[in-house]
């Protein structure tokens, strides 16, 4: 069960099911004003606990992570939308640097070579001049297949992209702009996710666009980059 927590006038921090977007939550309205606000947070992070919520969404910005930690209670997490959407963000990227993906080379970079980085670099190759694969553990096997697969030319780890796409921390960083798909904050070098679909206000919170993705009412189509 996915929670989320909205801080209003008058909230008590009861919690109640509800729908977000046609996504199923466990809802916990708090006033966070006055002497007894932080009681009223503290009491919605317990009944959300005790609906069995693990994940919450909050107001973007909301700086009590600390109180909801104590019930076991953590923020969704985006990581997973990033990397599905690690290819067209790097495209994006050279765009901005106005460089045609045919005429550049994208680097991959994080301590090891996973699903994610091979699915990122197999939709890039028909349409980059190269890569570059930085990853000590499995990064020599992908960049075989990826030769084998697509013809492309694969980089070794110390050549220099005109962009990057970091999966982990952990590698040197060679490029100017550079895609950190991790993290509670990740950095997208100026880019941002955007879902027009939404309220105007949810429309670029990664991490509700993160929920809804992974509840299947998000699709690829549904989700700009700006």
């Amino acid at each position: 069960m996915l929670g989320q927590l909205v801080l209003a006038p008058k909230g008590k921090g009861k919690a109640a099911a509800g729908r977000l977007y046609g996504l199923p939550v466990l809802r916990a309205e708090a006033d966070r004003s006055g002497f007894w606000g932080e009681r009223r947070l503290n009491r919605a992070g317990r009944e959300l606990r005790r609906g069995g919520v693990l994940r919450v969404l909050a107001p973007v910005g909301f700086d009590r992570w600390p109180a909801l930690e104590r019930f076991g209670l953590r923020p969704v997490d985006p990581e997973p939308l990033l990397r599905d959407q690690a290819a067209p963000l790097a495209l994006e990227v050279l765009e901005r640097l106005g460089l045609a993906p045919d005429r550049a080379t994208v680097a991959l970079r994080g301590p090891r070579a996973d699903r994610d980085m091979a699915r990122a670099a197999a939709e890039l190759c028909p349409q980059v001049r190269g890569l570059v694969v930085d990853a000590p553990r499995g990064g020599q096997e992908l960049a075989q297949w990826l030769r084998w697969e697509f013809g492309v030319a694969i980089l070794p780890p110390g050549e220099v992209g005109h962009a990057a796409l970091e999966f982990q921390r952990g590698r040197p960083r060679r490029e100017g702009a550079v895609l950190e798909l991790y993290g509670a904050q990740p950095g997208l070098a100026g880019l941002a996710l955007s879902a027009a679909g939404l309220a105007e206000e949810d429309r670029e919170d990664l991490r509700l666009l993160a929920a809804l993705w992974e509840g299947g009412k998000l699709g690829r189509k549904d989700i700009k980059i700006t």
